[in-house]
């Protein structure tokens, strides 16, 4: 049975890229079935790149974008705005399909998202309306460990309560070296708030990941 997993988190730069990137490659080096799609993805410079996409390519030893990503966009913004600049539509039902059609051949697909939950992907479609579009795949939640990273989890968790899709891994990633200090208070923090059978998880900065966590 293959396993779904959407990678979400607290905010842009919290870390998703990097989890990701390094998970898949992990995978594949396991020999293992895998996959990691960045779906919808903004900031393409002038030359149609992008640092996230090409990472995630590196890490499969895949060329070209449409292997991984559907929606490519120029402006550094949420996909909402960045599409209405470029006269673009993103089409949730497409967008759904897609992600589906890509992961049936595969035993772990990884969805890496775009910025938080809030995040607008059309005048009404947020990332959260996304993530419900798929309750197939599990929830994993990325928390830059960094000033406000502790206010920025707990609203996100309340709404992937409200949701009824609880995170079964959350990961407090240091962005920044000096952020590792920080890593042991905010998980403490964190931990009353956390619910039963979700798995917390620290990561140092430039720690990756050596497989799927147990």
């Amino acid at each position: 049975m293959s396993r779904t997993i959407f990678i979400t988190a607290t905010d842009t730069s919290a870390g998703k890229s990097w989890l990701t990137t390094s998970l898949v490659q992990a995978l594949l080096h396991q020999q293992q079935r895998a996959v990691a799609l960045k779906p919808v993805a903004c900031g393409f410079d002038g030359h149609g790149n992008n640092e996230d996409v090409s990472a995630l390519l590196a890490a499969q030893g895949l060329e070209g974008a449409n292997a991984i990503n559907l929606y490519r966009l120029a402006m550094p913004a949420a996909p909402a705005l960045a599409a209405a600049a470029e006269g673009v539509a993103i089409e949730p039902a497409r967008l759904v399909a897609w992600c589906r059609e890509r992961t049936a051949d595969f035993d772990v697909c990884l969805l890496e998202g775009v910025g938080g939950l809030m995040v607008p992907l059309t005048d009404d479609y947020l990332v959260s309306d996304w993530i419900s579009d798929m309750p197939e795949a599990e929830v994993w939640l990325v928390i830059g460990c960094r000033l406000g990273a502790i206010n920025h989890a707990l609203l996100t968790l309340a709404r992937l309560e409200s949701m009824d899709r609880t995170p079964s891994h959350i990961f407090i990633n240091a962005v920044e070296p000096g952020d590792n200090v920080r890593l042991e208070a905010t998980q403490q923090a964190l931990l009353p708030f956390v619910a039963s059978g979700c798995q917390i998880h620290t990561l140092a900065h430039g720690q990756a990941l050596n497989g799927l966590p147990d």
